[in-house]
Protein backbone atom coordinates (compact mmCIF):
# COMPACT_ATOMS: atom_id res chain seq x y z
CA UNK A 1 0.00 0.00 0.00
CA UNK A 2 1.48 3.32 -1.03
CA UNK A 3 1.81 5.95 1.64
CA UNK A 4 0.03 9.22 0.76
CA UNK A 5 2.51 11.93 -0.04
CA UNK A 6 1.02 14.41 2.41
CA UNK A 7 1.66 12.04 5.33
CA UNK A 8 5.23 11.06 4.48
CA UNK A 9 6.57 13.53 7.03
CA UNK A 10 4.06 12.59 9.73
CA UNK A 11 3.90 8.85 10.26
CA UNK A 12 1.70 9.19 13.38
CA UNK A 13 -0.99 10.97 11.37
CA UNK A 14 -0.77 8.24 8.76
CA UNK A 15 -1.31 5.51 11.37
CA UNK A 16 -4.34 7.30 12.73
CA UNK A 17 -5.66 7.60 9.21
CA UNK A 18 -5.37 3.84 8.81
CA UNK A 19 -7.28 3.37 12.09
CA UNK A 20 -10.17 5.47 10.87
CA UNK A 21 -8.66 8.83 11.81
CA UNK A 22 -9.42 8.37 15.52
CA UNK A 23 -7.07 8.46 18.50
CA UNK A 24 -7.57 5.43 20.79
CA UNK A 25 -4.41 5.44 22.90
CA UNK A 26 -2.33 3.03 20.78
CA UNK A 27 1.06 4.16 19.49
CA UNK A 28 1.00 1.47 16.80
CA UNK A 29 -1.44 -1.22 15.71
CA UNK A 30 -2.27 -3.50 18.63
CA UNK A 31 0.13 -1.81 21.06
CA UNK A 32 -2.53 -1.28 23.70
CA UNK A 33 -4.07 -4.72 23.29
CA UNK A 34 -7.72 -5.64 23.13
CA UNK A 35 -10.25 -3.60 25.05
CA UNK A 36 -11.87 -5.56 27.89
CA UNK A 37 -15.31 -4.84 29.25
CA UNK A 38 -15.11 -4.33 33.02
CA UNK A 39 -18.78 -3.56 33.49
CA UNK A 40 -19.15 -6.93 35.24
CA UNK A 41 -17.16 -7.35 38.46
CA UNK A 42 -17.23 -10.63 40.36
CA UNK A 43 -17.53 -9.03 43.80
CA UNK A 44 -18.19 -12.32 45.54
CA UNK A 45 -15.04 -14.10 44.33
CA UNK A 46 -12.94 -11.00 45.00
CA UNK A 47 -14.12 -10.69 48.59
CA UNK A 48 -13.66 -14.43 49.27
CA UNK A 49 -10.13 -14.39 47.88
CA UNK A 50 -9.27 -11.23 49.76
CA UNK A 51 -10.52 -12.68 53.05
CA UNK A 52 -8.59 -15.89 52.43
CA UNK A 53 -5.46 -13.90 51.63
CA UNK A 54 -5.79 -11.94 54.87
CA UNK A 55 -6.01 -15.14 56.89
CA UNK A 56 -3.17 -16.97 55.12
CA UNK A 57 -0.82 -14.30 53.77
CA UNK A 58 1.52 -12.45 56.11
CA UNK A 59 1.92 -9.57 53.67
CA UNK A 60 -1.81 -8.93 53.32
CA UNK A 61 -2.32 -9.19 57.07
CA UNK A 62 0.56 -6.81 57.74
CA UNK A 63 -0.68 -4.20 55.28
CA UNK A 64 -4.25 -4.21 56.61
CA UNK A 65 -3.13 -4.06 60.24
CA UNK A 66 -0.67 -1.25 59.55
CA UNK A 67 -3.43 0.83 57.94
CA UNK A 68 -5.98 0.25 60.71
CA UNK A 69 -3.51 0.91 63.52
CA UNK A 70 -2.55 4.24 61.96
CA UNK A 71 -5.88 5.36 60.50
CA UNK A 72 -8.12 4.38 63.39
CA UNK A 73 -5.72 3.56 66.24
CA UNK A 74 -8.03 3.56 69.28
CA UNK A 75 -10.69 5.50 67.38
CA UNK A 76 -11.17 8.96 65.88
CA UNK A 77 -12.13 11.46 68.60
CA UNK A 78 -14.96 13.94 68.14
CA UNK A 79 -14.27 17.60 68.89
CA UNK A 80 -17.57 19.51 68.52
CA UNK A 81 -17.11 23.06 67.25
CA UNK A 82 -20.52 24.76 66.91
CA UNK A 83 -20.36 27.68 64.49
CA UNK A 84 -21.26 30.44 66.95
CA UNK A 85 -21.42 33.17 64.28
CA UNK A 86 -24.31 31.32 62.60
CA UNK A 87 -26.14 30.30 65.78
CA UNK A 88 -25.89 33.68 67.59
CA UNK A 89 -25.22 36.20 64.80
CA UNK A 90 -26.47 39.25 66.73
CA UNK A 91 -24.46 38.74 69.91
CA UNK A 92 -21.11 40.18 70.82
CA UNK A 93 -18.24 38.10 69.31
CA UNK A 94 -16.76 37.40 72.74
CA UNK A 95 -20.08 36.29 74.18
CA UNK A 96 -20.97 34.02 71.32
CA UNK A 97 -17.46 32.55 71.36
CA UNK A 98 -17.90 31.67 75.02
CA UNK A 99 -21.28 30.11 74.27
CA UNK A 100 -19.78 28.06 71.47
CA UNK A 101 -17.08 26.73 73.78
CA UNK A 102 -19.58 25.93 76.55
CA UNK A 103 -22.05 24.12 74.29
CA UNK A 104 -19.24 22.33 72.46
CA UNK A 105 -17.95 20.99 75.77
CA UNK A 106 -21.42 19.83 76.78
CA UNK A 107 -22.01 18.01 73.48
CA UNK A 108 -18.55 16.45 73.69
CA UNK A 109 -19.20 15.14 77.20
CA UNK A 110 -22.56 13.65 76.26
CA UNK A 111 -21.28 12.03 73.08
CA UNK A 112 -18.17 10.59 74.74
CA UNK A 113 -20.29 9.00 77.48
CA UNK A 114 -22.51 7.51 74.80
CA UNK A 115 -19.63 6.38 72.58
CA UNK A 116 -17.73 4.70 75.41
CA UNK A 117 -20.67 2.66 76.70
CA UNK A 118 -20.97 -0.50 74.55
CA UNK A 119 -24.35 -1.53 76.01
CA UNK A 120 -25.82 1.77 74.82
CA UNK A 121 -23.83 2.34 71.63
CA UNK A 122 -23.48 -1.09 69.98
CA UNK A 123 -26.32 -3.24 68.68
CA UNK A 124 -24.43 -6.30 69.89
CA UNK A 125 -23.63 -4.53 73.21
CA UNK A 126 -19.93 -5.40 73.23
CA UNK A 127 -18.09 -2.70 71.19
CA UNK A 128 -17.53 0.95 72.01
CA UNK A 129 -17.22 3.59 69.29
CA UNK A 130 -13.47 3.15 68.81
CA UNK A 131 -13.74 -0.63 68.45
CA UNK A 132 -16.70 -0.17 66.12
CA UNK A 133 -14.65 2.13 63.88
CA UNK A 134 -11.83 -0.43 63.71
CA UNK A 135 -14.25 -3.22 62.80
CA UNK A 136 -15.93 -1.16 60.08
CA UNK A 137 -12.63 -0.14 58.53
CA UNK A 138 -11.15 -3.64 58.77
CA UNK A 139 -14.04 -5.45 57.11
CA UNK A 140 -14.55 -2.79 54.45
CA UNK A 141 -10.86 -3.02 53.53
CA UNK A 142 -10.76 -6.81 53.42
CA UNK A 143 -14.22 -7.51 52.00
CA UNK A 144 -14.88 -4.38 49.98
CA UNK A 145 -17.90 -2.89 51.67
CA UNK A 146 -20.69 -3.24 54.22
CA UNK A 147 -23.54 -1.24 55.68
CA UNK A 148 -24.11 0.56 58.98
CA UNK A 149 -27.65 0.42 60.39
CA UNK A 150 -29.15 2.73 63.01
CA UNK A 151 -31.63 1.01 65.33
CA UNK A 152 -33.38 3.12 67.98
CA UNK A 153 -33.24 1.60 71.47
CA UNK A 154 -36.63 1.66 73.19
CA UNK A 155 -35.12 2.25 76.63
CA UNK A 156 -32.57 4.99 75.96
CA UNK A 157 -34.31 6.43 72.88
CA UNK A 158 -30.85 6.67 71.31
CA UNK A 159 -29.54 4.89 68.21
CA UNK A 160 -27.63 1.65 68.59
CA UNK A 161 -25.35 0.79 65.69
CA UNK A 162 -25.09 -2.42 63.73
CA UNK A 163 -22.41 -3.29 61.16
CA UNK A 164 -23.31 -5.78 58.41
CA UNK A 165 -20.55 -7.28 56.28
CA UNK A 166 -21.08 -6.78 52.56
CA UNK A 167 -21.10 -10.54 52.02
CA UNK A 168 -24.56 -10.56 53.62
CA UNK A 169 -25.98 -7.91 51.29
CA UNK A 170 -27.65 -10.15 48.70
CA UNK A 171 -30.55 -10.03 46.27
CA UNK A 172 -33.51 -12.05 47.65
CA UNK A 173 -35.15 -14.71 45.52
CA UNK A 174 -38.37 -13.67 43.80
CA UNK A 175 -38.29 -10.10 45.10
CA UNK A 176 -40.34 -7.53 43.20
CA UNK A 177 -39.21 -3.91 43.28
CA UNK A 178 -41.64 -0.98 43.25
CA UNK A 179 -42.63 0.22 39.76
CA UNK A 180 -39.65 1.68 37.93
CA UNK A 181 -37.15 0.52 40.53
CA UNK A 182 -34.58 -2.26 40.29
CA UNK A 183 -32.24 -4.25 42.52
CA UNK A 184 -28.57 -5.07 41.90
CA UNK A 185 -26.21 -7.05 44.14
CA UNK A 186 -28.56 -6.66 47.09
CA UNK A 187 -28.91 -2.88 46.68
CA UNK A 188 -32.32 -1.51 45.70
CA UNK A 189 -32.66 1.61 43.54
CA UNK A 190 -35.60 3.79 42.64
CA UNK A 191 -36.51 4.80 39.10
CA UNK A 192 -33.98 7.67 39.25
CA UNK A 193 -31.08 5.37 40.16
CA UNK A 194 -30.96 6.49 43.82
CA UNK A 195 -30.25 3.94 46.55
CA UNK A 196 -33.34 3.41 48.66
CA UNK A 197 -32.74 0.13 50.52
CA UNK A 198 -30.35 -2.73 51.29
CA UNK A 199 -31.35 -6.38 51.57
CA UNK A 200 -29.63 -8.16 54.47
CA UNK A 201 -29.37 -11.94 54.33
CA UNK A 202 -29.20 -13.93 57.57
CA UNK A 203 -29.20 -17.63 58.29
CA UNK A 204 -30.28 -19.18 61.61
CA UNK A 205 -30.37 -22.96 62.06
CA UNK A 206 -30.38 -23.45 58.31
CA UNK A 207 -33.27 -21.04 57.73
CA UNK A 208 -32.42 -18.14 55.41
CA UNK A 209 -34.29 -14.87 55.80
CA UNK A 210 -33.96 -11.41 54.25
CA UNK A 211 -34.55 -8.02 55.84
CA UNK A 212 -35.17 -4.95 53.76
CA UNK A 213 -33.43 -2.00 55.44
CA UNK A 214 -34.38 1.40 54.00
CA UNK A 215 -31.73 4.07 53.52
CA UNK A 216 -33.97 6.78 55.01
CA UNK A 217 -37.13 6.82 57.08
CA UNK A 218 -40.30 6.94 55.01
CA UNK A 219 -41.85 9.81 56.99
CA UNK A 220 -38.97 11.45 58.88
CA UNK A 221 -36.43 11.31 56.04
CA UNK A 222 -33.69 10.59 58.59
CA UNK A 223 -30.73 8.42 57.67
CA UNK A 224 -31.19 4.78 58.72
CA UNK A 225 -28.51 2.90 56.78
CA UNK A 226 -25.67 3.57 54.38
CA UNK A 227 -22.83 1.70 52.70
CA UNK A 228 -19.16 2.11 53.61
CA UNK A 229 -16.54 1.27 50.96
CA UNK A 230 -13.02 -0.01 51.52
CA UNK A 231 -11.43 1.62 48.47
CA UNK A 232 -12.16 4.10 45.72
CA UNK A 233 -15.26 3.49 43.66
CA UNK A 234 -16.63 4.96 40.48
CA UNK A 235 -19.80 7.03 40.67
CA UNK A 236 -21.92 4.27 39.12
CA UNK A 237 -20.38 1.37 41.06
CA UNK A 238 -22.95 -0.55 43.06
CA UNK A 239 -20.56 -2.37 45.38
CA UNK A 240 -17.01 -1.86 46.59
CA UNK A 241 -13.91 -3.87 45.77
CA UNK A 242 -11.50 -5.12 48.47
CA UNK A 243 -8.54 -2.84 49.11
CA UNK A 244 -6.09 -5.49 47.85
CA UNK A 245 -8.19 -6.60 44.87
CA UNK A 246 -5.65 -5.42 42.30
CA UNK A 247 -2.72 -7.09 44.07
CA UNK A 248 -4.20 -10.42 45.18
CA UNK A 249 -2.21 -12.47 42.67
CA UNK A 250 1.02 -10.59 43.38
CA UNK A 251 0.78 -11.12 47.14
CA UNK A 252 -0.20 -14.77 46.74
CA UNK A 253 2.79 -15.55 44.53
CA UNK A 254 5.15 -13.57 46.74
CA UNK A 255 3.99 -15.67 49.68
CA UNK A 256 4.54 -18.85 47.63
CA UNK A 257 8.06 -17.69 46.80
CA UNK A 258 8.79 -17.06 50.49
CA UNK A 259 7.45 -20.49 51.48
CA UNK A 260 9.48 -22.19 48.73
CA UNK A 261 12.71 -20.53 49.85
CA UNK A 262 11.99 -21.43 53.46
CA UNK A 263 11.36 -25.07 52.54
CA UNK A 264 14.54 -25.14 50.42
CA UNK A 265 16.58 -23.82 53.34
CA UNK A 266 15.12 -26.50 55.66
CA UNK A 267 15.86 -29.28 53.16
CA UNK A 268 19.42 -28.02 52.71
CA UNK A 269 19.92 -27.96 56.47
CA UNK A 270 18.73 -31.58 56.74
CA UNK A 271 21.46 -32.75 54.31
CA UNK A 272 24.39 -32.48 56.69
CA UNK A 273 27.21 -33.83 54.47
CA UNK A 274 28.09 -36.14 51.59
CA UNK A 275 31.13 -38.20 50.59
CA UNK A 276 33.23 -37.12 47.64
CA UNK A 277 34.99 -40.15 46.07
CA UNK A 278 38.66 -39.84 45.19
CA UNK A 279 40.76 -41.81 42.69
CA UNK A 280 39.33 -45.13 41.50
CA UNK A 281 37.59 -46.02 44.75
CA UNK A 282 34.31 -47.78 44.11
CA UNK A 283 33.80 -49.24 47.56
CA UNK A 284 31.12 -47.53 49.60
CA UNK A 285 32.59 -46.34 52.87
CA UNK A 286 30.73 -46.11 56.14
CA UNK A 287 32.51 -43.44 58.17
CA UNK A 288 30.22 -44.00 61.16
CA UNK A 289 31.12 -47.70 61.55
CA UNK A 290 32.17 -48.34 65.12
CA UNK A 291 31.51 -44.71 66.05
CA UNK A 292 29.43 -45.60 69.09
CA UNK A 293 32.10 -47.86 70.56
CA UNK A 294 34.79 -45.28 69.89
CA UNK A 295 32.84 -42.51 71.66
CA UNK A 296 31.64 -44.49 74.69
CA UNK A 297 34.18 -44.37 77.54
CA UNK A 298 35.51 -47.87 78.43
CA UNK A 299 32.94 -49.38 76.04
CA UNK A 300 30.26 -49.15 78.76
CA UNK A 301 26.76 -49.42 77.34
CA UNK A 302 24.60 -46.58 78.69
CA UNK A 303 21.35 -47.61 80.28
CA UNK A 304 17.87 -46.16 80.42
CA UNK A 305 17.93 -43.75 77.48
CA UNK A 306 19.53 -45.49 74.50
CA UNK A 307 17.18 -46.98 71.92
CA UNK A 308 17.98 -50.30 70.30
CA UNK A 309 18.58 -50.29 66.55
CA UNK A 310 20.81 -48.91 63.83
CA UNK A 311 20.38 -45.23 64.89
CA UNK A 312 22.44 -45.50 68.06
CA UNK A 313 25.45 -43.86 66.43
CA UNK A 314 23.45 -40.84 65.37
CA UNK A 315 22.02 -40.27 68.86
CA UNK A 316 25.39 -40.07 70.58
CA UNK A 317 27.13 -38.00 67.89
CA UNK A 318 28.21 -34.66 69.39
CA UNK A 319 29.77 -31.47 68.03
CA UNK A 320 33.43 -31.98 67.20
CA UNK A 321 33.05 -35.60 66.06
CA UNK A 322 35.89 -36.68 63.69
CA UNK A 323 35.43 -39.33 61.02
CA UNK A 324 38.59 -41.39 60.35
CA UNK A 325 37.26 -44.48 58.58
CA UNK A 326 37.36 -43.16 55.00
CA UNK A 327 39.13 -44.79 52.08
CA UNK A 328 42.14 -43.08 50.53
CA UNK A 329 41.07 -40.15 48.36
CA UNK A 330 37.60 -39.78 49.97
CA UNK A 331 36.52 -36.41 51.38
CA UNK A 332 33.57 -35.30 53.48
CA UNK A 333 31.91 -32.30 51.87
CA UNK A 334 29.37 -29.95 53.40
CA UNK A 335 26.17 -29.44 51.42
CA UNK A 336 26.10 -26.09 49.66
CA UNK A 337 24.06 -23.60 51.70
CA UNK A 338 23.09 -21.23 48.91
CA UNK A 339 19.40 -21.25 49.81
CA UNK A 340 17.40 -19.21 50.46
CA UNK A 341 18.19 -17.23 47.34
CA UNK A 342 20.47 -14.33 48.19
CA UNK A 343 18.39 -12.12 45.87
CA UNK A 344 15.11 -12.95 47.60
CA UNK A 345 15.11 -9.97 49.99
CA UNK A 346 15.82 -7.58 47.11
CA UNK A 347 12.97 -9.04 45.09
CA UNK A 348 10.63 -8.96 48.10
CA UNK A 349 11.47 -5.34 48.79
CA UNK A 350 10.89 -4.38 45.16
CA UNK A 351 7.43 -5.99 45.13
CA UNK A 352 6.39 -4.45 48.45
CA UNK A 353 7.69 -1.04 47.39
CA UNK A 354 5.55 -1.20 44.24
CA UNK A 355 2.58 -2.26 46.37
CA UNK A 356 3.14 0.60 48.82
CA UNK A 357 3.46 3.10 45.98
CA UNK A 358 0.22 1.81 44.43
CA UNK A 359 -1.71 2.61 47.60
CA UNK A 360 0.09 5.86 48.38
CA UNK A 361 2.02 4.56 51.40
CA UNK A 362 5.77 5.17 51.80
CA UNK A 363 7.63 1.82 51.65
CA UNK A 364 9.52 2.72 54.85
CA UNK A 365 6.23 2.97 56.73
CA UNK A 366 4.78 -0.19 55.24
CA UNK A 367 7.86 -2.32 55.96
CA UNK A 368 8.92 -0.48 59.14
CA UNK A 369 12.46 -0.08 57.81
CA UNK A 370 13.97 3.32 58.47
CA UNK A 371 17.43 4.62 57.69
CA UNK A 372 19.54 6.94 59.79
CA UNK A 373 19.11 9.83 57.36
CA UNK A 374 16.94 12.48 59.04
CA UNK A 375 15.77 14.12 55.82
CA UNK A 376 14.74 10.83 54.22
CA UNK A 377 12.91 9.66 57.35
CA UNK A 378 11.16 13.00 57.69
CA UNK A 379 10.06 12.93 54.07
CA UNK A 380 8.65 9.40 54.47
CA UNK A 381 6.84 10.55 57.60
CA UNK A 382 5.46 13.60 55.80
CA UNK A 383 4.23 11.51 52.87
CA UNK A 384 2.43 9.17 55.24
CA UNK A 385 0.91 12.16 57.02
CA UNK A 386 -0.53 13.25 53.68
CA UNK A 387 -2.11 9.81 53.26
CA UNK A 388 -3.36 9.72 56.85
CA UNK A 389 -4.85 13.22 56.87
CA UNK A 390 -6.82 12.41 53.74
CA UNK A 391 -7.93 8.99 54.96
CA UNK A 392 -8.87 10.21 58.45
CA UNK A 393 -11.05 12.88 56.84
CA UNK A 394 -12.60 10.25 54.57
CA UNK A 395 -13.27 7.84 57.44
CA UNK A 396 -14.83 10.66 59.43
CA UNK A 397 -17.08 11.66 56.53
CA UNK A 398 -17.98 8.06 55.65
CA UNK A 399 -19.29 6.96 59.04
CA UNK A 400 -18.04 8.86 62.12
CA UNK A 401 -19.77 12.15 61.32
CA UNK A 402 -22.97 10.34 60.35
CA UNK A 403 -23.07 8.55 63.71
CA UNK A 404 -22.34 11.79 65.56
CA UNK A 405 -25.08 13.68 63.73
CA UNK A 406 -27.68 11.01 64.35
CA UNK A 407 -26.83 10.92 68.06
CA UNK A 408 -27.04 14.71 68.48
CA UNK A 409 -30.28 14.89 66.51
CA UNK A 410 -31.93 12.09 68.46
CA UNK A 411 -30.67 13.45 71.80
CA UNK A 412 -32.13 16.90 71.04
CA UNK A 413 -35.46 15.52 69.78
CA UNK A 414 -35.84 13.40 72.94
CA UNK A 415 -34.87 16.25 75.27
CA UNK A 416 -31.51 14.80 76.36
CA UNK A 417 -29.63 17.75 74.87
CA UNK A 418 -30.79 21.36 74.78
CA UNK A 419 -29.46 23.21 71.74
CA UNK A 420 -31.21 26.56 71.20
CA UNK A 421 -32.84 26.90 67.79
CA UNK A 422 -32.14 23.30 66.74
CA UNK A 423 -35.69 21.91 66.91
CA UNK A 424 -37.16 25.01 65.29
CA UNK A 425 -34.79 24.65 62.36
CA UNK A 426 -35.08 20.87 62.11
CA UNK A 427 -38.38 20.86 60.23
CA UNK A 428 -37.59 23.97 58.17
CA UNK A 429 -35.39 23.22 55.15
CA UNK A 430 -34.64 26.93 54.69
CA UNK A 431 -32.82 26.91 58.07
CA UNK A 432 -30.36 24.20 57.14
CA UNK A 433 -27.46 26.46 58.10
CA UNK A 434 -28.55 26.38 61.74
CA UNK A 435 -28.55 22.56 61.77
CA UNK A 436 -25.16 22.40 60.06
CA UNK A 437 -23.74 24.95 62.51
CA UNK A 438 -24.81 22.86 65.51
CA UNK A 439 -23.54 19.62 63.97
CA UNK A 440 -20.12 20.98 62.99
CA UNK A 441 -17.45 18.69 64.40
CA UNK A 442 -13.72 18.16 63.91
CA UNK A 443 -12.31 14.63 64.06
CA UNK A 444 -8.91 13.94 65.55
CA UNK A 445 -6.95 10.85 64.64
CA UNK A 446 -3.61 9.50 65.80
CA UNK A 447 -1.11 12.33 66.12
CA UNK A 448 2.03 10.59 64.89
CA UNK A 449 5.19 11.90 66.60
CA UNK A 450 7.60 13.98 64.52
CA UNK A 451 10.94 12.48 63.54
CA UNK A 452 12.62 15.22 65.60
CA UNK A 453 10.01 17.24 67.51
CA UNK A 454 12.49 19.91 68.60
CA UNK A 455 13.44 20.63 64.99
CA UNK A 456 9.80 20.62 63.87
CA UNK A 457 8.70 23.09 66.57
CA UNK A 458 11.72 25.32 65.95
CA UNK A 459 10.92 25.38 62.23
CA UNK A 460 7.30 26.33 62.99
CA UNK A 461 8.45 29.12 65.32
CA UNK A 462 10.83 30.48 62.69
CA UNK A 463 8.09 30.45 60.04
CA UNK A 464 5.74 32.35 62.37
CA UNK A 465 8.40 34.88 63.39
CA UNK A 466 9.13 35.70 59.76
CA UNK A 467 5.49 35.89 58.68
CA UNK A 468 5.75 32.82 56.45
CA UNK A 469 2.93 30.86 58.05
CA UNK A 470 -0.11 31.22 60.30
CA UNK A 471 -0.83 30.03 63.81
CA UNK A 472 -3.69 27.92 62.49
CA UNK A 473 -1.51 26.11 59.94
CA UNK A 474 1.25 25.41 62.48
CA UNK A 475 -1.26 24.29 65.14
CA UNK A 476 -2.82 21.78 62.77
CA UNK A 477 0.63 20.56 61.68
CA UNK A 478 1.81 20.13 65.27
CA UNK A 479 -1.17 18.59 67.05
CA UNK A 480 -3.95 18.20 64.47
CA UNK A 481 -6.22 20.87 66.02
CA UNK A 482 -7.03 24.31 64.73
CA UNK A 483 -5.56 27.34 66.49
CA UNK A 484 -9.02 28.33 67.76
CA UNK A 485 -9.51 24.86 69.24
CA UNK A 486 -6.10 25.01 70.92
CA UNK A 487 -6.81 28.43 72.42
CA UNK A 488 -10.29 27.42 73.62
CA UNK A 489 -8.89 24.29 75.22
CA UNK A 490 -6.05 26.22 76.84
CA UNK A 491 -8.54 28.70 78.22
CA UNK A 492 -10.52 25.93 79.90
CA UNK A 493 -7.30 24.39 81.20
CA UNK A 494 -6.07 27.69 82.64
CA UNK A 495 -9.38 28.28 84.37
CA UNK A 496 -9.10 24.83 85.92
CA UNK A 497 -5.47 25.42 86.95
CA UNK A 498 -6.45 28.73 88.54
CA UNK A 499 -9.19 27.04 90.58
CA UNK A 500 -6.72 24.35 91.64
CA UNK A 501 -4.01 26.87 92.53
CA UNK A 502 -1.53 25.47 90.01
CA UNK A 503 0.73 27.70 87.94
CA UNK A 504 2.46 26.08 84.93
CA UNK A 505 6.12 26.81 84.36
CA UNK A 506 5.35 28.86 81.24
CA UNK A 507 3.45 31.37 83.42
CA UNK A 508 6.20 31.75 86.03
CA UNK A 509 8.72 34.58 86.19
CA UNK A 510 12.45 34.18 86.60
CA UNK A 511 11.98 33.77 90.35
CA UNK A 512 9.55 30.85 89.99
CA UNK A 513 6.53 32.96 90.99
CA UNK A 514 3.32 33.45 88.98
CA UNK A 515 3.89 36.10 86.34
CA UNK A 516 0.19 37.02 86.29
CA UNK A 517 -2.37 37.28 89.02
CA UNK A 518 -4.79 35.25 86.88
CA UNK A 519 -5.00 33.59 83.50
CA UNK A 520 -5.49 37.04 81.92
CA UNK A 521 -2.18 38.60 80.95
CA UNK A 522 -3.68 42.11 81.03
CA UNK A 523 -4.19 41.91 84.79
CA UNK A 524 -0.50 42.65 85.36
CA UNK A 525 1.42 42.24 88.63
CA UNK A 526 1.36 44.16 91.86
CA UNK A 527 2.05 47.91 91.82
CA UNK A 528 1.97 47.93 88.03
CA UNK A 529 4.96 45.62 87.77
CA UNK A 530 4.46 42.80 85.29
CA UNK A 531 6.59 40.64 87.58
CA UNK A 532 8.49 38.79 84.90
CA UNK A 533 11.57 40.98 84.60
CA UNK A 534 11.28 40.94 80.84
CA UNK A 535 10.98 37.15 80.49
CA UNK A 536 8.32 34.51 80.90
Amino acid sequence: MAMPEKTLNNYGVYLRALAGDSWNGSKFAGSFGPIDDFTFVDYWTLRKRSLRLFRENIYAKGIIRRLIWNEIHTGLVASPVPESSIIWPKEDPTAREEKGVRFGEEISTQFNLYANTPTVFDWGKHRNFGEFQAQVRFESLVCGDGIIISRIDKDTQLPRWQWVNGDNIRTPDNYSCPPGGYIKHGVEFDKNGKKIAFHVRSEVNGTVTYERVPVRGKHSGRLISWMVYGSETLLDDTRGEPFLADTLYMLKDLDRYRDAETRAAVVNAMLAYFIERGGNNTTFTRPTDGLASRLRPNNIEPKGYMEEGPRQEIKITEPGTIYDNLLPGDHIQSFQTNRPNVNYSTFEQAVLSALAWTHGIPPEILMLKFGSNYSASRQANNEFEVYLSRQVKKNADDFCQQIYEQFVTQAVLTGQLNLPGFIGAYNDVSKWRMISAWLSCAWIGLNRPAVDRQKEVSASQTALDNGLSTFDIEARRTCGLSFAQVMQTQKRERELMERMGFTPHVDEDNNGKPAYSSGNKDDGGEDGDDGNNGAI
